[in-house]
């Protein structure tokens, strides 16, 4: 178990990340993005909450993705990435 800011999660299994990975290959095929794409290491935060929060079913995940609305713009940026090179 992983403990984090007093909240408990259960580690994820290497069965769970194969299918959590395949689930974001998919979305990835249908919207022709990169896995390394800013759009796609959001969906997979989001997707990996789903699955925290007890959504463990890949066609309910596949289908909760597909509704995800991306604001490219807007879209959170990590703070730990180091800066881009001109």
């Amino acid at each position: 178990m992983i403990q984090h800011s007093e909240i408990t999660k259960p580690a994820l299994q290497p069965d769970d990340v194969t299918m959590l990975t395949a689930v974001l290959q998919e979305w990835c095929r249908e919207k022709s993005c990169g896995m390394a794409s800013p759009q796609a290491q959001h969906v997979a935060r989001e997707l990996v909450s789903w699955f925290e929060c007890g959504i463990r079913d890949r066609h309910r995940l596949a289908g909760l993705m597909r509704h995800i609305h991306l604001d490219l713009q807007n879209l959170p940026i990590a703070r730990h990435a180091p800066p881009r090179a001109a």
